[in-house]
């Protein structure tokens, strides 16, 4: 038999962990409306967001009593229940109840922003019917709720540590792009230290995190991240770290990179070309977003992005190599194109955004038009670049399996010209997906060439 405690934790874990809702509503006449749609949590309350016109938000006006279902499409965890739903206002008047809602679902604010006219509304459940069955059979079972229940939700809901939002600050998830570079790097260096390889690998994640928490620093200090803005990573905009918090995670990066730095100089005897390596690789990244210089700023983020990975693959040919050979540089431009996509991808869809906070990107220069054949350019120009990598040896000729990633990028493109479609606003997302793949198949078409040559 479950406590009255546990199964409140059962029914907050269920809720907090999913993140859409099936709301059945019924007018005065008794006609009933479904629909679905995303929900925010706090305490036990349920938040969603509504447009004003749709059916769900005027049956609510005329009768508050709602039905609900929370689940993920599995029928062995999910809640099904009765509550009252609350009209709390103008989504646009009630910043801190969006945010509840907002912050779970990011892939929202492009339809908020397409229909500004929603309501926020909060449900307060009356009744609810709890099926979990996760962790061994345990029989449904029903909570109907007291002012006390709510009261010890408050003390007993989950929230989300702190160190899981400072990994969130510096948004890990799209650290592949510096991963793949130290990779081949160090493949096409043709030599393999492991602490050398690890030295590098730590400090050149290190600074792309540092310069990811940096950036969403500035970004929100300059007005540029708002409650509307996708691409960063939302802990400012959504109340869960303050902006000084972040600023310090960005430097305690900067300092680790710092420590690889030095014992990489160490390891190569106190090399001075690797420091000016570093030195560079440090001007492009601090610089990209901390002012008063900021490229990002000043339409150079383009240019800093493309030097920047291509130097971290020509660092880490250097690091194992010992030798300062254009073919590190080189063996990553394709890449280093397509990296420079993800972020026309994300200047593209910004550009008021970005000329409301007061800064420019190369995007915001040529304008909304021109910036779709540029992002098509970039795209185009990594695949017409694998060929003459092929013939002048820096890749392999199993390289040349990069052209199964091609209909993707074909899709993309298309997906440029749509300004229409939910895919034009995440395009810098599936920049990312088509840049991974890419790298993928390089790495491993080296791999296969030295293994090849060493049997």
């Amino acid at each position: 038999m479950l406590s009255r405690e546990e199964k409140l934790r059962r029914y907050a874990r269920i809720i907090s962990e999913n993140n859409t809702i099936t709301l059945v509503t019924k007018n005065k006449k008794g006609d009933v409306w479904s629909a679905k749609t995303y929900l925010g949590d706090k305490d036990g309350y349920i938040y969603v967001i509504l447009e004003d016109y749709g059916h769900t938000l005027n049956n609510i006006k005329e009768n508050p009593e709602v039905f609900f279902v929370i689940e993920r499409g599995s029928p062995d965890r999910f809640i099904q229940g009765y509550g009252i739903a609350e009209v709390i206002g103008p989504s646009n008047e009630h910043p801190d109840d969006r945010t509840i809602v907002v912050r779970k679902n990011f892939p929202i604010v492009p339809f908020l922003k397409a229909v500004p006219n929603t309501t926020v509304v909060r449900i307060k459940p009356t009744k609810v019917y709890v099926s979990d069955f996760s962790e061994g059979w345990i029989p449904r079972f029903e909570i109907e709720f007291t002012e006390k229940d709510f009261e010890k939700l408050k003390e007993i809901y989950p929230r989300t540590p702190k160190w899981k939002l400072y990994i969130q600050a510096t948004r890990p998830w799209v650290i592949y792009a510096t991963v793949a570079a130290v990779i081949v790097g160090t493949l096409l260096s043709g030599k393999f230290d492991l602490l050398k390889f690890v030295l590098t690998l730590i400090g050149a994640v290190s600074v792309h995190l540092a310069v990811n928490a940096g950036a969403d620093y500035f970004d929100y200090k300059k007005g540029a991240d708002r409650w509307d803005t996708l691409g960063s990573s939302r802990v400012i905009v959504d109340n869960l770290l303050k902006p000084g918090e972040v600023l310090v995670v960005s430097l305690l990066l900067y300092i680790v990179a710092l420590l690889c730095g030095l014992g990489l100089w160490y390891l190569m005897g106190f090399d001075r070309t690797l420091l000016y390596l570093i030195g560079a690789g440090f001007l492009l990244g601090f610089f990209y977003a901390f002012v008063p210089v900021g490229w990002k700023y000043l339409a150079l983020g383009d240019l800093a992005v493309f030097l920047a990975w291509s130097l971290i693959s020509l660092g880490a040919y250097y690091i194992q190599s010992g030798t300062l050979d254009p073919k590190g540089f080189l063996g990553y431009m394709p890449v280093s194109l397509l990296i420079v996509g993800i972020l026309q991808g994300n200047n593209m869809r910004d550009i008021e955004d970005d000329i409301r906070a007061g800064y420019r990107t190369f995007a915001g220069i040529i304008g909304y038009n021109a910036s779709k054949y540029y992002y098509s350019l970039l795209i185009i120009s990594a695949y017409l670049m694998v060929p003459l990598m092929v013939t002048f040896g820096i890749w392999p000729v199993w390289s040349l399996a990069v052209y199964i990633t091609l209909p993707q990028a074909l899709r993309n493109i298309s997906w440029a010209f749509k300004p229409n479609f939910i895919q034009h606003k995440m395009l810098d997302f599936y920049t990312a997906q088509l840049q991974t793949s890419f790298s993928n198949v390089v790495i491993f078409a080296i791999l296969l060439d030295i293994l090849s040559r060493n049997l």
